[in-house]
């Protein structure tokens, strides 16, 4: 009874650890998922399409902050093609046993994720959908 008891307790607490480290992921996966789609959006509605990049490399760090449960250094990458700016984030969560969850040439749990935004002036657009506005008075 004490053999079967002893088997019993040691998976249900890795079990357990097994949960927490998920539910990190889960988590951390979100909320990075969330600040790469934050600083791009605010980064493509600037005034100046050149402002676009400086901005969100400026504000990535600010952005990504120190929120993250469990994982490394997060890294973020800003991309601009055309009208469309784009930013990559990527870190990686710290398993203890990482050998065992993985194998052992795979990158482990990295969380990897991409924020699409379309670069646009909200001043031009404001003044776009008035202009249309008044000209609609004019044929009433």
């Amino acid at each position: 009874m004490t053999v079967e008891a002893s088997f019993i307790v040691t998976w249900t607490i890795f079990l357990f650890v097994l949960l927490i480290y998920l539910s990190f992921y889960s988590y951390d996966k979100c909320v990075l998922f969330q600040d790469a789609y934050a600083v791009c959006f605010r980064g493509s509605i600037q005034k100046k399409e050149e402002q676009v990049v400086p901005y969100i490399n400026a504000h990535m760090e600010e952005q990504f902050g120190s929120k993250y449960f469990g994982v490394g250094q997060v890294h973020g990458t800003v991309d601009k093609n055309g009208n469309t700016t784009s930013v990559t984030g990527e870190c990686q969560v710290k398993v203890p046993v990482r050998q065992m969850f993985t194998m052992d040439d795979k990158a482990g749990w990295l969380i990897s994720t991409q924020a699409r935004s379309q670069i646009i002036n909200p001043s031009k657009v404001i003044r776009r959908c008035r202009w249309v506005k008044n000209g609609w008075r004019q044929y009433k």
